[in-house]
């Protein structure tokens, strides 16, 4: 494998493992990240502190940003953008709007400089084990100037278009999958109530035509699936808040583009509801609890009603959950 100079701005519950693998490729990495502990972690395993965005792309030639939002990567943008030039590709591998991030792609390039989106589907598991996916958006000679950077951490890279349209594509992943999460909450709690033998439900739908990426990983069953965050205390492999954030994504992009996400819109207002309720920080699948624990949270038909007079109305935002 060809190896390069590196630079990883964001050092969360992803980029940390992703440097990890960079550095076990061989890769030089250089970091920055706002908290002083991710940076001493990534340095006890090889990499170099470069301070601040700018000291990155400086000792880089491929600079990759992992950050949790749109005014977050328009910052790191702002404190790179005098180091960068045509020596460097820079790959966001952020969630964030389809628009802002067009706005980067022309930002970065007037520089010289080239750049890629490249949001990532795979959660803190795919991550550690370097099997993400990458959705990415850009040139396809930028992706093969990048691509020794970003295949120690993927398992597979498609190139679906230009500028944004990665972004469209991973908001369009992710609004399946927390549909995905509410109906497998929703079975769950009926199958519970009525007596069903949990281990039967799984063997059944994991056989049928309920199958899916939610029910085999994140079925809110305690013991069931010992990796699933319900065996491992709601540990997140992919939290409420950052779930709701994206699908709030995906509901202002369709807006602009005229599709209603009725769907979409009811899997928002879930996710603000387990957010409201103390599970922001949990894994997504905790929105469950609304309907495993609705003595914990007020009658669950309280937010079933207001979710689905959301839906009836012409509001952009969910309404906070009434206590």
């Amino acid at each position: 494998m060809t190896t390069s100079k590196v630079g990883f701005v964001g050092l969360g519950a992803m980029g940390l493992p992703m440097t990890r693998n960079l550095l076990e490729a061989g890769h030089t990495v250089t970091v920055a990240s706002r908290g002083r502990g991710p940076v001493d972690a990534a340095l006890k395993l090889g990499a170099v502190d470069g301070g601040d965005p700018a000291g990155v792309a400086r000792a880089s030639e491929t600079v990759i940003i992992c950050v949790p939002n749109s005014p977050e990567v328009v910052e790191v943008v702002d404190a790179m953008l005098a180091a960068l030039g045509t020596r460097h590709v820079v790959v966001d591998c952020s969630t964030i709007d389809p628009d802002v991030e067009r706005a980067q792609h022309q930002r970065v390039t007037a520089t010289g400089a080239r750049y890629l989106e490249a949001p990532l589907s795979g959660g803190t598991v795919g991550a550690e084990n370097g099997t993400l996916t990458l959705m990415v958006g850009g040139e396809a000679d930028a992706l093969e100037r990048a691509r020794p950077a970003l295949d120690p951490f993927s398992a597979r890279i498609v190139h679906c278009g230009g500028p944004g349209m990665g972004q469209v594509v991973k908001l369009c992943n992710n609004l399946i999958y927390a549909a995905q999460m509410v109906a497998t909450a929703e079975a769950t709690t009926l199958a519970q109530r009525s007596g069903v033998d949990m281990a039967k439900l799984y063997e059944v739908l994991t056989h049928a035509t309920g199958d899916c990426v939610a029910v085999r990983t994140r079925l809110p069953v305690e013991g069931l699936i010992p990796d699933s965050p319900a065996s491992n205390g709601w540990k997140p492999g992919f939290m409420t808040d950052l779930m709701g954030k994206d699908v709030g994504l995906a509901l202002t992009y369709a807006a602009g583009a005229g599709v209603p996400l009725a769907m979409t819109a009811l899997s928002r207002h879930v996710l603000a509801a387990a957010s409201a309720a103390g599970y922001g920080r949990e894994d997504f699948s905790a929105l469950a609890k609304l309907l495993l624990e609705p003595a914990a949270h007020g009658e669950a038909n309280e937010w079933l009603r207001e979710a689905i007079a959301y839906l009836l109305s012409e509001q952009q935002v969910p309404p906070t959950r009434r206590r």
